[in-house]
């Protein structure tokens, strides 16, 4: 991959061959994956290559290959494989040697990030993952839009970049080491601030990556990026390096207490995205805010030391929220809009995307018999009570915001104007079989990672609560029987917006401004006293130095002159 990023550059306008370089190397990245996944199936190897050395440390780069790495460099690939697939229409029309050269380099830093066991190596190809992701989502960067979320994404997760990086250090400074085996395997040594101040850093870093609360409006303007890198940031690579993260430090956040702050930030972030996500009309927009809570969900399931749920539903999610990006990329391709009010007049009821549609927010919805019903199982499986409960009420409005884009969108009869193309047609087809018949792979994912499930009675209120909210969104959406209810969630949603902390971090820099001004005032009268000082001092040097001319006689009259005033004065105080 990181080849092809160096070759498509020289390819310059040769844009069919500058796909074919892109998909060729993904492809061959999957395959590699594949052969390395057969052959240490069940083992664990490491591969450590010495950097440099300094004042007696070594400095390694090292890279673990096990059942989750490479399962994960499998998933990876695979996506890209079918976002590069998708792009070929998509972007057909655009500067194809910049974007495949940016996405390549993308695909390299996150097979390298989820390979990686050194933390310093990890932190590297997580900036390149961060710096690539600015570079396209600002691919149109002489468009606002994009332009400016391209600068937010990449100065919001600035902040987790930070937090990550004082882990390491904290980290460096205790064991002298990077190695992510030597940490887990040494977490009990070290001092419990350590553990504490350190996991509580790679959590922030984590919380930002995978934009959950309070990071989560980036991820919002990242739609202003073409669809093809929508769905590559929203399916298994960017935004799943967060949860990644904390699966592969999870030893290290359970021995410092951050599991039950990790759940309540899960929660907090689901129950937000799927409000609003109610309010939203942009298509992309509320796959956004699904997205947002499916990290959530996997947040949740990480909190409650559940990594072999959470990896498996990122699985899930990988392959139907994929999927449901190319649909609406599908449509704005045949349409020009994302608008989901808009594309409701073009009567889409019946096209070849109705299907993969509905399979697609089916499994939004955790609806069976598709994937993400299953995942949903073993999603749940340490959660207490007062969770559980927390997780119905999340079902339902999950359900209810999901098929509101589906009744809205897909209504009236059928149109005859949707594009065929292959590079449409295969990856979204492919997706939507995996989707629907993938579930049973739950019954064979223990062999890969340690996973549990349990089909209880949560499991079936969870499903009773996504299903009223299907039946209440078709209701309200479909046959339009609740205007009233639907502006009332778009006001909540509106006001829920509006306490959104980028409004608070503009108020802050707003009082900052002002401040500033003000001391800038006090600058300049302290700087035209300053000035007018200087001016009087010169006007009466000038003055004064005429005295000093180098004739004796005046100097012989004044010191005369006052002498004898010294003498009046004090003939006058001793009189």
């Amino acid at each position: 991959m990181l080849l092809s990023a160096i070759i498509i550059p020289m390819l310059k306008e040769r844009k069919r061959l500058n796909w074919l370089v892109a998909l060729s190397a993904t492809i061959v990245s999957f395959l590699i994956s594949t052969f390395f996944f057969i052959s240490y199936f069940n083992k664990s190897i490491i591969e450590s290559y010495n950097w440099f050395s300094f004042n007696g440390l070594s400095f390694s780069l090292s890279l673990i290959g096990n059942n989750l790495t490479i399962f994960m460099a499998l998933l990876v690939s695979f996506i890209s494989i079918m976002v590069l697939f998708f792009a070929g229409a998509y972007m057909k029309k655009e500067r194809q040697a910049r974007f495949y050269s940016e996405m390549s380099f993308f695909i390299f830093s996150m097979l390298g990030l989820v390979l990686s066991n050194s933390l310093l190596l990890f932190f590297i190809f997580w900036e390149f993952v961060g710096i690539t992701s600015y570079l396209l989502i600002g691919f149109w960067y002489d468009r606002e839009g994009p332009a400016v979320s391209s600068k937010k994404a990449l100065i919001i997760t600035r902040i987790g970049d930070l937090s990550f990086l004082a882990a390491i250090i904290i980290i460096f400074s205790s064991l002298k080491t990077f190695s992510i085996s030597t940490l887990l395997s040494s977490i009990y040594s070290l001092p419990m601030s350590v553990i504490i101040l350190a996991g509580s850093l790679f959590t922030i870093a984590a919380l930002s990556k995978a934009a959950q609360f309070p990071f989560y409006t980036w991820l919002i303007d990242a739609m202003e990026g073409p669809t093809p890198v929508s769905s590559l940031l929203h399916s298994a690579t960017m935004v799943a390096a967060g949860a990644y993260l904390l699966v592969r430090l999870l030893p290290l956040i359970s021995a410092a207490g951050l599991q039950n702050l990790i759940v309540i930030f899960g929660f907090i972030t689901a129950f937000i995205g799927a409000l609003l996500g109610l309010r939203e009309r942009h298509l992309k927009k509320i796959l956004a805010y699904s997205t947002i809570e499916s990290l959530a969900f996997m947040f949740m399931a990480i909190g409650t030391l559940n990594a072999g749920g959470a990896i498996f539903y990122l699985f899930t999610h990988a392959v139907f929220k994929s999927m449901l990006f190319f649909i609406s990329g599908a449509l704005a391709l045949s349409f020009g809009t994302y608008d989901v009010y808009e594309l409701s007049k073009k009567k889409l009821r019946g096209t070849w995307l109705t299907i993969p549609a509905f399979i697609g927010f089916a499994s939004i919805s955790a609806i069976p018999p598709f994937m993400s019903f299953f995942a949903h199982s073993a999603l749940t499986y340490n959660f207490n009570i007062f969770e559980n409960m927390a997780f119905v009420i999340v079902a339902f409005l999950t359900a209810l915001f999901s098929f509101r884009a589906f009744f809205v969108i897909f209504k009236g009869k059928a149109n005859k104007g949707m594009k065929k193309e292959f590079n449409l047609l295969f990856p979204i087809i492919l997706l939507s079989i995996i989707s629907t018949i993938g579930g049973v792979f739950l019954f064979f994912f223990n062999d890969i990672i340690n996973i549990a499930y349990s089909f209880d009675v949560f499991s079936f209120i969870a499903l009773a609560s996504a299903l009223l909210g299907v039946l209440v969104s078709y209701e309200f959406f479909y046959l339009r029987k609740g205007q009233s209810f639907e502006s009332k969630m778009s006001q909540i949603g509106s006001r829920l917006a509006n306490y959104r902390y980028e409004r608070f971090i503009i108020a802050i820099g707003n009082a900052i401004s002002d401040l500033g001004f003000y001391f800038s005032r006090f600058d300049y009268m302290f700087s035209n006293v300053m000035s007018r000082a200087a001016e009087s001092t010169f006007i009466l040097s000038s003055k004064t130095r005429e005295v000093e001319n180098g004739d004796a006689f005046r100097y012989i009259t004044a010191v005369i002159i006052g002498l004898t005033a010294i003498i009046l004065v004090a003939l006058i105080f001793i009189w």
